[in-house]
């Protein structure tokens, strides 16, 4: 399997959605060790996209990541779907792999893509995690993160992007349920029931794959999981 990289997303926020800066010259260092290095390593040639938007920090994090390729967007009006859309759409014109690995400049992660346990497919989509079980249960929400997607399964994901926008989502959460019935070889990067969100108390947002760089431990729990979980673990 050829696979290519796509690091999509803000690289730079004088303040997230929490409040908190996000700088990803600060994090370029996990990304080169546990994602990039590794799928050079097991892929030699793979092509990087960094699929962005401009910033101070850009040219920095560019150097540190070749060689890679840049899809600058404006970030006027932009969203994550249409990042992802455009950065997914160009990657699968421009080259010939067989899927290609997403994930976002603020992901630290735990452990390298060598230890993933994946078996890798050019139909299938990867989904990082089912998210708390209430919310898989309710509605198959799942973790939003990092996806691999491969080349045949491209139609089936980019019209799943297209149906969260019709939905009036801005998140990827809901991207399972809408690819449920257009896809049959849906997986799992990693098992279990984790918070796409790494800065709550709750266990959940320990999650074993990565944690965000830029969110220090809030003192408090996910607001819409700290009563229901309890209750169905039966606490």
């Amino acid at each position: 399997m050829k696979l290519s990289v796509m690091i999509r997303g803000n690289n730079f926020l004088e303040a997230d959605r929490f409040g908190f800066p996000m700088d990803g010259r600060d994090n370029v260092k996990s990304l080169l060790e546990k994602i990039v290095q590794p799928v050079r390593s097991l892929n030699p040639g793979a092509r990087i996209f960094l699929v962005t938007y401009p910033s101070a920090a850009l040219d920095e994090i560019k150097a540190a990541l070749e060689p890679c390729e840049l899809v600058l967007l404006d970030p006027k009006g932009s969203s994550q779907i249409e990042t992802f859309k455009h950065g997914i759409k160009h990657i699968f014109e421009q080259d010939d792999c067989d899927a290609v690995l997403s994930v976002r400049f603020d992901l630290e992660f735990k452990k390298s893509f060598y230890s993933w346990d994946l078996q890798l497919s050019d139909d299938a989509i990867y989904f990082p995690w089912k998210e708390y079980l209430a919310a898989w249960r309710d509605h198959r929400r799942v973790g939003d993160a990092v996806h691999i997607i491969g080349r045949k399964a491209l139609p089936d994901f980019y019209s799943g992007l297209t149906l969260c926008q019709v939905a009036g989502r801005k998140d990827l959460h809901l991207l399972y349920y809408m690819t449920r019935t257009l896809n049959g070889n849906l997986r799992f990067i990693e098992d279990g029931y984790w918070d796409s969100n790494t800065v709550y108390l709750n266990p959940e947002c320990d999650n074993p794959l990565y944690r965000i760089f830029n969110r220090p431990k809030l003192d408090g729990y996910a607001p819409y999981t700290g009563r229901v979980v309890t209750e169905i673990r039966g606490e």
